[in-house]
């Protein structure tokens, strides 16, 4: 059968009846040709790399090795050329040593003599054309420059010595507004003598710190005025008698002239009332409990109102900046001045806005004691 099918050409339904033929269902399949065995791929793959493997080696000396040697090659001298020596600078010759030659007598020239006038002098009395000699030109005196002004490197000290020397500093009405608040310290080179205080029983003296509470509020936005409750009794120099006792009432004012980065309020004393009814006029600061000037106080920086304008005008460059830019386009473009001109309305009043401060009542102060206060007459009166 297999000789059959060979000779058929290799097709197995030429061996079959052909009744069986058209009743057999099973697939006709005929057998693959024998190919090249493993071993005939093999050599032929290990023929292959050995060839690659020349060829490639072939190429590599061919790109190390040069194919035509350079030309003359042959002619290289085996030794560099012997390096020329520059010959030797000639010797100088010695110089000799020129004596200086006597200078030249010049002939002195005689003197010459004065020209005489050949007119013929005119008589006394005689009028006529007279040739006189020229008076000499006076000569010029050097200016000085004038001294520039003195100007004193600092403040000139000035000391009032028209006041008499004794000064009854308890009576003087007169000095309320010379120590109130912000006074500017004096400093004064007269001499001085010491003197007894007076009426020491009966005297608070200069520097004494009263402690009082505050009855009313405080507020900057406008001036106004303040009162006060004495918080503890207040003796005389010697310490034997209550001169200002608790209860006693201060009365004071303020000012509205608040400055930037100010946080103490600035009240001035200037009446204190006992409770018996006597009166003096303190002039006196207040000062906190332990005797800084001025009083602490809730501060308000206005930052909205002081910034806005700023704030305004950076969103309006934004916004225009943000306009000018196209929809698809990464380039932003900034129109000079759009910003500027939008911002030019908005009232620029940043500036002009001061701190507010605000002192709330109750708050503890002190009053310190500017001028020595007498009370003899009220104390001789009870």
């Amino acid at each position: 059968m297999t000789a059959a099918r060979e000779a058929a050409g290799g097709d197995p339904r030429a061996t079959l009846d052909p009744a069986t033929r058209e009743r057999d269902v099973r697939p006709i399949v005929a057998r693959p040709r024998p190919g090249l065995s493993a071993g005939a791929i093999t050599l032929t793959a290990i023929a292959a790399a050995a060839l690659l493997f020349g060829l490639l080696e072939e190429r590599r000396r061919a790109a190390v090795v040069p194919a035509v040697a350079p030309s003359g090659a042959a002619e290289v001298v085996a030794a560099p050329p012997p390096l020329m020596i520059p010959p030797a600078p000639p010797t100088p010759a010695p110089s000799r040593a020129v004596a200086p030659s006597a200078p030249e007598p010049h002939p002195m020239s005689a003197p010459v003599a004065p020209a005489v006038s050949t007119h013929a002098r005119t008589p006394a009395g005689a009028t006529g054309p007279s040739v006189g000699t020229p008076a000499p030109a006076p000569a010029k005196t050097p200016s000085t420059p004038a001294a520039p002004p003195r100007v004193a490197p600092g403040q000139a000290l000035i000391v009032d010595t028209s006041a008499p020397p004794d000064v009854d500093h308890g009576t003087d009405a007169a000095a309320d507004e010379k120590n109130g608040a912000g006074r500017q310290p004096v400093l004064s080179t007269s001499r001085a003598r010491a003197t007894m205080l007076a009426n020491r029983a009966t005297t608070v003296a200069q520097g004494t710190l009263i402690p009082a509470v505050l009855e009313t509020g405080f507020d900057s936005t406008s001036p106004g005025f303040a009162r006060a409750l004495v918080q503890r009794d207040v003796r005389g120099f010697d310490g034997t008698r209550v001169l200002i006792p608790r209860g006693s009432r201060l009365i004071g004012d303020y000012g509205s002239d608040t400055q930037r980065g100010q946080n103490r309020a600035v009240i001035l004393w200037s009446r204190l009332i006992r409770p018996d009814g006597v009166t003096i006029a303190i002039g006196s600061p207040a000062a906190d409990p332990v005797g800084r000037g001025g009083v602490r106080a809730d501060v308000n920086t206005h930052f909205l109102e002081r910034f806005s304008g700023a704030i305004l005008q950076s969103v309006l460059d934004l916004g225009v900046t943000m306009a000018g830019r196209g929809s698809r386009s990464p380039v932003i473009v900034a129109l000079p001045g759009a910003g500027s001109r939008v911002a030019a309305t908005v009232p620029a009043t940043g500036s002009d806005i001061v701190p507010t401060l605000r002192v709330p009542p109750g708050r503890s102060v002190g009053v310190f004691v500017a001028r020595d206060l007498d009370f003899t007459e009220s104390e001789a009166a009870r």
